[in-house]
């Protein structure tokens, strides 16, 4: 981009400026304070000088790996729309946004055969992120399989490195995948893009399964979440959630529980805020943690460093349970997700996924149902807006994944919309349910998680995790 006043030209910014009556410090003087002063209040609040007319325009651009089969299309927020062609490795999209402003950046069309996801810098603020942005395109055939010893066609379950017994949830953080172990009670750590674990949460070596109650036992872990902190468990047949501080083993702080040797539902009483009932899915915003409390039909949030919640969805108050099928209402749920726009709820036992708008307890949006007050599965039957028992549920760049367990495959959702525009899991239909274990298929997966090395897919009665 380039600065113009008059004939001058100034290469960081495209900006044009008028000018009004002259004054003894011109504001559309490049070499004066009053032009950078303008222009910084300019990208501040939005500040327009009575002398200096400021308009600027920008463009998106960034990078595209794995485009090889046909071309897709891009757009932004501001409704600009561009072709990208087979085989790019770029791109750049214009966008008239002032500074300060909020843009995002989407794909609105792509190849039937592949899944192209933004990875990073699909939303942002004028001008900071505008370039530099990761687009990556991904196969529906998995690369990658964990708990198998490398085999796409066997199911086994075992107690080892190399095995998994109805894993739950993984975790890619950046450094490896993290996968909750539920049938052998652990978390597992896989460094890099390993197959064999080098750690382990919940036992002492990676041969043992005891369950227990304590600073460093686990008993059947589900959700997984980190922040820079540490790692977030939750400890489903103990009615609580852990913190594990750094790569320490033991948990420095509970959730749902008086102390780190309690494990009765609700602590052996009644519903009350502090309490939790066989905990599942878990995630986090940049302020606090969200508990889907499965067992009281709710979904907690905590602000940091708090054991008491401060939110409830799915609840009227702190001390009610009770089921329903409205936009405040839950059934046995079991996955939370959140984006910059709102939270996500897999309402499993409506057979849907509700959307809540930024910190409101009421949806507004829902996948897998016509409406709020429907619950049957598939409603009928079987197609890209149904969905029969969710377990999951992800938010990533401007899309929606949703693992669609009791129809054996994994639906994303593009946009704001609600019928699902890709299928993994049933080799593109979007029609069928059928279960198998080959590198396309599925059996009951319940978790999902988006790493740079690929998709990942939690095949639980498969016993494994599968990367795409």
């Amino acid at each position: 981009m380039t600065i113009r006043s008059f004939c001058f030209t100034f290469s960081f910014l495209w900006v044009i400026i008028s000018c009004g009556q002259p004054e003894i410090s011109n504001p559309c003087d490049l070499n004066s304070k009053s032009f950078f002063k303008n222009l910084l209040l300019k990208s501040a609040v939005d500040y327009t000088s009575p002398y200096c007319k400021v308009d600027t325009s920008f463009s998106l651009s960034g990078t595209i790996l794995g485009l090889s089969t046909s071309g897709m299309v891009l757009k932004t927020n501001t409704g600009t729309e561009v072709s990208i062609s087979a085989g790019s490795t770029n791109f750049s999209i214009p966008i008239s946004l002032g500074f300060g402003a909020r843009y995002t950046l989407s794909i609105v069309s792509q190849p039937s055969a592949i899944v192209c996801l933004v990875y990073s810098g699909w939303e942002g603020i004028v001008p900071v992120g505008i370039s530099g942005i990761q687009i990556i395109c991904h196969t529906t055939t998995a690369k990658r399989v964990y708990g198998q010893n490398g085999s796409f066609t066997s199911n086994n379950f075992g107690l080892n490195a190399n095995s998994l017994y109805t894993p739950y949830q993984a975790l890619a953080d950046g450094s490896g995948l993290l996968v909750s172990d539920f049938g052998n009670n652990r978390v597992l750590f896989f460094s890099g893009t390993d197959t064999t674990a080098s750690s382990v949460y919940g036992q002492v070596d990676l041969s043992s399964s005891m369950m227990g109650t304590s600073i460093s036992e686990i008993n059947r872990p589900r959700g997984l979440t980190k922040d820079k902190q540490g790692l977030y468990i939750t400890d489903a047949d103990n009615s609580r959630a852990l913190f594990f501080e750094g790569t320490n083993s033991f948990a420095s702080r509970v959730y749902g529980q008086p102390d780190f040797i309690s494990a009765s539902p609700n602590q052996g009483g009644a519903i009350s805020p502090n309490t939790l009932a066989t905990p599942y899915g878990i995630t986090r915003d940049a302020s606090g943690i969200y508990i889907v409390d499965q067992g009281n039909n709710r979904v907690l949030y905590y602000l940091d460093g708090n054991t008491t919640p401060s939110r409830v969805y799915g609840q009227i108050d702190f001390l009610s349970s009770n089921t329903g099928t409205t936009e405040t209402s839950l059934v046995s749920p079991e996955g939370v997700s959140v984006s910059s726009e709102g939270v996500y709820i897999a309402d499993t036992g409506n057979n849907r996924v509700l959307f809540y708008p930024g910190t409101s307890t009421i949806a507004t949006r829902v996948y897998g149902q016509p409406d709020f007050f429907s619950s049957l599965p598939n409603y009928g039957s079987i197609g890209a807006g149904t969905l029969n028992s969710p377990k999951s549920v992800l938010a990533f760049g401007g899309d929606v994944w949703i693992a669609d367990s009791s129809n054996n495959r994994v639906l994303l959702f593009s946009g704001l919309n609600t019928m699902a525009s890709k299928v993994f899991g049933q080799n593109g239909s979007f029609i069928t349910s059928s279960s198998n274990a080959t590198a396309t298929t599925f059996f009951q997966p319940q978790g999902i998680s988006i790493g740079q090395d690929g998709i990942y897919v939690v095949d639980t009665d498969n016993n494994r995790v599968l990367v795409f």
